[in-house]
This record gives structure tokens, sequence and C-alpha cells, in this order.
């Protein structure tokens, strides 16, 4: 009985956090099109009308586009919107049932925390590098996106496993 008021307020405890992070994720993925449409229009304006690119917008567009998908992919996770083949799931028992997504969710933390171990080292490894054309910019902060992504796949399925 008292496990099952434990595991119950751990599980609401990791729902009301993930709910938290979904929200952020999402206004975090808001910000950065928001800004990619508006650097792209200006350099698109730049280039027409004045014959001058902007030059760092490329590479700016591109690191954006990194996060929106690492992170879109994360949220998409959570969602269920993912891939996958259910039609031997769903004629599954609730016993069978229960060992797939124990399984499924044994294995996506392993590929998680192997993301987010390798991830925050490369990241690392990579944060004193920076691009040409932006020189202050570190492209550790694009590799950041990998770890970042997998801990958030990675909470999720601590929700997932809490409500098996």
């Amino acid at each position: 009985m008292e496990s099952t008021t434990i595991k119950e307020t751990m599980a609401t405890i990791v729902g009301s956090v993930m709910g938290k992070l979904k929200n952020a994720s999402n206004l975090f993925l808001f910000v950065l099109m928001v800004g990619l449409i508006l650097v792209l229009g200006a350099n698109i304006v730049s280039r027409y009308f004045f014959s001058s690119p902007i030059a760092w917008s490329n590479t700016i567009s591109r690191y954006a586009y990194i996060f929106i998908v690492l992170v879109g992919s994360g949220i998409a996770y959570i969602e269920g919107g993912h891939a996958q083949i259910d039609f031997i799931y769903e004629k599954a028992h609730a016993r069978l049932k229960f060992v797939f997504d124990l399984f499924h969710c044994i294995i996506m933390t392993g590929v998680c925390l192997v993301f987010i171990i390798l991830g925050l080292k490369h990241s690392i490894s990579m944060w004193p590098v920076h691009t040409p054309i932006i020189p202050w910019f570190s492209v550790g902060i694009v590799y950041l996106s990998i770890p970042l992504c997998a801990l958030l796949i990675l909470l999720f399925l601590i929700k997932k496993m809490l409500e098996l």
C-alpha cells in the first residue's frame, strides 16, 4: 500500500516536471522558429534589395535547424508521434504488452544514456572550436543539442516506467 502511494506520488511529480519541460521545449522551438524566420527574411531582403547578403545567416539557420529537429523529435517521442509497428502489440495480451513496454523502456534508456554521456563528452571537446564566420559562437553549443534531446526522452521514459 505504502509503495503504491510513493510510486503514484513520484509519477505525479515526474508528470508535472515533464509537462513544464514540454512547455519550455515548445517555447524554445517557437523562439527558434521566429528567429529563423526573421534572420532568413532579413537575409532575403538584404540580398534582393541591397545586393549584400548577411554572411552569418546560413550558419545560424543551420544550427537553429539542428536544434529544431532534435528538440522536436524529443517532443514527438513524448507525444507518441514516432514511427511504430503496432499490429502485434495491439493483438497481445496485457501481460505481453507490459513486457514489450518494459523492454522498450530499458533499450531506450540505454540509448539515451549513451547519447547523454557521449554527447556531453563531444560537446565539451568541441567547445573551444568556433566557426570562421561567427568567431564568438562555440560549435560545442550545437553539439549540446544531442544530450539535451536524449535527456528530454530519458525523463519521459522515467515517467513511463513509473506508470507501468
